[in-house]
């Protein structure tokens, strides 16, 4: 099915990384909410929409009658796919990440919802940067992003879709820095500040993406010494955006200039 944001990996000869197939998904165990551990994997249970069994290689989608494969590609996309990463020992963050102009390693934006990850990640694709990520950034070891980097979505629901240019896409990059963007904003001039480790580390605790599902799997353990090493390796900024202000002003590009 169409998988927004995804990019065509056709005739490269790389090998097929996570196996995304339709069938009947049955398993008992521990129910947490809409997941349920099984062996080997996770169950995610979208209510009217579809069960995903998960686990490291693979995803196994039973639908509801007459879903359309929009919604189920959506969840898949939203959750089944961050569990996937997170049971290969991947971090997950809720964020989207760009290359700017000029440059040769991404900015991870993070921030809760309604604080304009995509607006602002609209705003600077419009200025020629790169996507790497839109929602959903894995972070390897040595902090290497990857995403789906083949759109990003746009506005309150229903959102849209916008894709960009094969050149304006990215299917891996180093990092070079994450910013969070703060509420509320500043009554005054945008302010960039960077964070101590320990805040650093709380932020990215914070801003990991589906973080119930690390939890369920009983990873937390293993996940919070990666976390405090990425801390330590990444600077991680906050950013306070003037109130009122849409458009990215020249003093905002020169200071992610400089991250």
């Amino acid at each position: 099915m169409p998988l927004p944001g995804a990019i065509a990996r056709t005739g490269d000869g790389a090998a097929i990384d996570i196996e995304v197939i339709e069938a009947p998904v049955s398993g008992g165990g521990a129910i947490d909410g809409p997941y349920q551990r099984v062996p080997g994997g996770v169950i995610f249970t979208a209510r009217n929409v579809a069960r995903y069994l998960c686990t490291a290689t693979s995803i196994s989608i039973e639908r509801n009658a007459g879903v359309s494969d929009e919604r189920v590609a959506g969840l898949l996309i939203a959750t089944a796919l961050p569990a996937c990463l997170w049971m290969r020992g991947e971090i997950v963050l809720h964020a989207a990440a760009v290359v700017l102009p000029g440059a040769t390693r991404a900015v991870a934006i993070l921030g809760a919802s309604g604080s304009g990850k995509s607006t602002l990640l609209h705003a600077l694709v419009a200025r020629g940067a790169r996507v790497l990520a839109d929602d959903s950034l894995c972070v390897s070891p040595g902090a290497a992003g990857r995403g789906l980097a083949g759109g990003y979505f746009l506005g309150s629901e229903p959102r849209i879709f916008h894709a960009v240019r094969p050149e304006q896409s990215l299917l891996s990059a180093p990092l070079a820095a994450a910013i969070i963007l703060d509420l509320p904003r500043s009554s005054g001039v945008a302010v960039i500040s960077r964070l101590e480790p320990l805040a650093a580390f709380q932020a990215l605790l914070d801003h990991r993406h589906r973080p119930r599902i690390p939890a369920v799997l009983g990873l937390e353990a293993g996940l919070l010494p990666r976390l405090a090493s990425l801390a330590q390796m990444l600077p991680v900024h906050r950013w306070q955006r003037r109130e009122g202000r849409a458009a990215l002003g020249a003093e905002e590009l020169t200071l992610l200039a400089r991250l």
